[in-house]
């Protein structure tokens, strides 16, 4: 992660969860632990959606996905760490892409 205020990483702790739907929407429930460059442990949760297309479902289960997907979600953060207070008051907007082939997600997130 990195921002104007924020800097940091995702740590290899907590998870996520994707329902693809019949109608190609994939729905995404995430929780994840962030630390930043100095040091404070940042909780983030968030559902969204995905859109893998009308047909996306049966594509899916081919094996058959598109190189992009677009992604947007609802991020909440939590943290009891005094220098990043702020964001507990946040309900952010994130959009960007899945790229399946290289196990990236990226967006870019709006408070």
């Amino acid at each position: 992660m990195e921002g104007e205020r924020l800097k940091g990483a995702v740590l290899p702790v907590g998870a996520d969860w994707l329902l693809i739907r019949r109608d190609g929407i994939g729905v995404v429930d995430v929780r994840a632990t962030m630390k930043t460059d100095d040091g404070a442990l940042l909780y983030v949760s968030y559902g969204g959606l995905l859109d893998l297309g009308p047909d996306g479902y049966e594509k899916f289960l081919r094996g058959e996905l598109p190189p992009e997907i677009p992604i947007r979600t609802a991020p909440r953060f939590q943290t009891s760490h005094p220098d990043y207070l702020w964001l507990n008051r946040l309900q952010c907007f994130g959009a960007g892409v899945v790229e399946p082939a290289k196990g990236l997600v990226s967006y870019d997130l709006y408070a």
